[in-house]
């Protein structure tokens, strides 16, 4: 497997600037606690709320009124026995600043109504501390960011990938430090910083054969999956969509993706509304898969069948999309094609029908198809006498331009397209993204597989042609 650290930029990009704190529902924490908030500009509220994180919402706990004199609004909230966790005040779930709560007695607060994300807490080192944490995380991740810009060099400059390898390690120093650090400073923190204290595959590969089997299994090395305090938290959902995402582009078979995702929804089972964001977040996540959906569609029936009360415009979103991908995952019967050939006449697909068959989605533009076109062609004519047939879908535009690329690469098979590019009628019913791509599809007509290359794609046309 090639290695895959630029699937990870955005994976931490996001999940080390998302404020993510843990309630710690194990913990009693201070008995009483009293928020006293001074704000401006609030002519066009009257109230504030508390909202805690639950699963994939927020709730509201508590609600105040504003008072108002001479153009300053005051609010205090007195709190009893509230677990330590992650909390935001405002005046809208949309309009809010976070805040940690359970640990001190007394907290003030003061801002302006039109921003409340930037309301000033004073009087609370836990929450002075939690922005020196995303501060510190932010900068670890601004380093990862510049080294991992540097990989592609390194790779033919070992002396280059020595000192970025020494770097990496320092970075995960850091880490490691900093997530020491917030256990013992604050407990919640500590696992919240767990989710995102990720160590370099070159320092710590072990017996990893590839970058991917170390990700899948390493990147949550420091979460407890069982713990309850993981409803309390939006990063869950978060960190999960990001997690199904990249472990749906490094190379793993849907069966290999399901197995990881599995073993972390069993652990989070206990707890619904963790479990709950677990699964939503994977929905999402595997939705962005840009090869293969067969565990989009898989989450997704789950999702839908378990939640028959969630939003109903978003169940409806997903339906769609599971309707739209289930006709091309691995053993769905593969959608229909007609479309022109360079004659003028309509071919299809499904006259094929009895033969082992490799969809072919290229263009005469596309350099990487142009590449790949030798080796297709080694492939069907070794092939072609035993049941085997290349059906070519071309995204050209241009007529001329597709018929001189056939001529020229020695493309000897069926071809056809309906020269509209992207807007393809075919490539739209396979959610086709990029090209080249190919799906392989037996003499039933059904999905073998999709994209594979070399000897893996030899393999599987030998074993579908001799079953």
């Amino acid at each position: 497997m090639k290695n895959i650290s630029i699937y990870f930029v955005s994976v931490l990009i996001f999940i080390l600037i998302a404020p993510s704190i843990f309630a710690n529902t194990e913990e009693e924490g201070v008995s009483r606690i009293q928020i006293k908030g001074t704000l401006v500009g609030c002519t066009e509220v009257d109230t504030i709320y508390l909202y805690q994180w639950y699963g994939i919402n927020i709730r509201q706990l508590h609600m105040t009124n504003l008072t108002e004199k001479k153009g300053v609004y005051n609010f205090t909230f007195k709190l009893a026995n509230i677990p330590e966790g992650f909390y935001t005040i405002g005046t809208s779930p949309d309009a809010t600043k976070p805040l940690i709560l359970g640990t001190e007695a007394k907290i003030t607060m003061s801002g302006n109504c039109e921003t409340l994300e930037e309301m000033k807490v004073s009087g609370s080192p836990v929450n002075d501390y939690y922005q020196e944490l995303m501060k510190e995380n932010g900068n670890i991740n601004g380093e990862f960011m510049r080294l991992l810009k540097q990989m592609r060099a390194a790779m033919r400059n070992p002396e280059l990938k020595a000192t970025l390898d020494k770097q990496f390690a320092d970075l995960d120093v850091r880490r490691i430090a900093l997530y020491e650090k917030a256990k013992t400073t604050a407990p919640f923190l500590g696992k919240s910083q767990a989710l995102v204290t990720y160590l370099s595959f070159v320092n710590n590969q072990g017996d990893y054969k590839t970058e991917g089997d170390y990700f899948a299994n390493e990147y949550f090395k420091y979460v407890d999956f069982s713990d309850e305090s993981l409803q309390y938290t939006p990063a869950l959902f978060q960190q999960m969509q990001s997690y199904a995402m990249t472990i749906s582009q490094v190379g793993f078979d849907p069966a290999k993706q399901s197995s990881y995702i599995d073993d972390i929804l069993n652990k989070t089972s206990a707890h619904p509304a963790a479990y709950q964001a677990s699964l939503l977040g994977i929905v999402v996540g595997f939705s962005k898969a840009k090869k293969d959906k067969t565990n989009f569609v898989k989450y997704g029936e789950i999702f839908l069948n378990k939640y028959p009360n969630y939003d109903p415009k978003f169940r409806q979103n997903i339906q769609t999309q599971i309707n739209r991908s289930k006709g091309t995952i691995i053993g769905a019967v593969a959608p229909e094609i007609s479309q022109k050939t360079p004659d003028g006449e309509v071919a299809n697909l499904s006259d094929l029908r009895g033969k082992v068959v490799l969809i072919d989605f290229w263009a005469s533009w596309c350099g990487p198809c142009r590449r790949e076109n030798p080796k297709v062609v080694a492939l069907y004519n070794k092939y072609k006498d035993q049941g085997f047939e290349v059906f070519g879908v071309s995204l050209d535009g241009d007529k001329k331009r597709w018929l001189a690329a056939i001529e020229k690469d020695k493309l000897t098979w069926t071809h056809v397209s309906d020269l509209k590019k992207w807007q393809s009628g075919a490539a739209a019913d396979y959610g086709v993204r990029s090209i080249p791509t190919t799906i392989l599809i037996d003499q039933e007509g059904r999905i073998l597989a999709k994209n594979l290359k070399g000897p893996a794609l030899e393999a599987k046309v030998k074993a579908a042609l001799n079953r």
